[in-house]
């Protein structure tokens, strides 16, 4: 890049949109390369600004991944809450948001990791991740509570209920994109493009059933 194109690109990033740019640029990184080998020195180099630039906005690597993780957290809002909103009963609900949850997984493996796995420090210490995180559990937790209310589920806790049904989409989504079930003993079909009819369909239907409500 010469002088000129790099005073100029370095001259766009000068009005707030330099964070969003290194989040874009690391979301890339992070699938090429996973989050051992992000570099925010790499990242101001393949957007053209200064090496020092990127650390006005995140002060070290796990800062720009907490950030990541943060903004996986509020697309899984987006798109479990589209799949709420089209749904038309609470037990439609629960597994239409529960598949919405796995195929952003899917779609989204290695920012799926970084936002459940282990290669953030203490990520609790980061308000932005632990408020995207919040939003997204709220959305199960809602959808069980408004079942409850409507008794068309069981009269429970519905923070019991949400967390045992996130563990189980959650592993299941987990178990998909670590490729786990071809290591199956041909309980589950060889094709995984049809997991979501035999496997993940069925479970989650499955796990609804036995949160329905059946009467006194």
């Amino acid at each position: 890049m010469t002088n000129s194109a790099l005073a100029e690109a370095t001259q766009s990033y000068h009005h707030g949109n330099l964070r969003r740019e290194l989040l874009k640029q690391a979301l890339e990184h992070l699938k090429q390369v996973g989050p051992d080998k992000i570099s925010l020195r790499a990242l101001a180099r393949d957007i053209g600004v200064s090496q020092t630039a990127p650390y006005r906005h995140f002060p070290d690597k796990n800062a720009l991944l907490a950030a990541l993780a943060a903004h996986g957290h509020r697309q899984l809002t987006e798109v479990t809450q589209a799949a709420v909103d089209a749904a038309e009963d609470d037990a439609q609900k629960f597994i239409d948001i529960g598949l919405a949850y796995i195929d952003f997984a899917r779609a989204n493996p290695e920012l799926y990791k970084l936002m459940f796995g282990p290669v953030l420090e203490s990520p609790m210490e980061f308000p932005e991740l632990v408020e995207a995180g919040q939003r997204a559990f709220a959305m199960i937790l809602t959808v069980i509570q408004e079942g409850i209310n409507r008794k068309h589920f069981v009269q429970d806790d519905a923070r019991i209920l949400a967390n045992g049904a996130w563990s189980m989409v959650h592993g299941i989504a987990s178990l998909w994109i670590d490729g786990m079930y071809r290591c199956a003993d041909g309980t589950f079909p060889s094709d995984e493009t049809h997991l979501d009819e035999t496997v993940i369909a069925n479970s989650l239907k499955l796990l609804v059933n036995g949160i329905l409500y059946k009467g006194e």
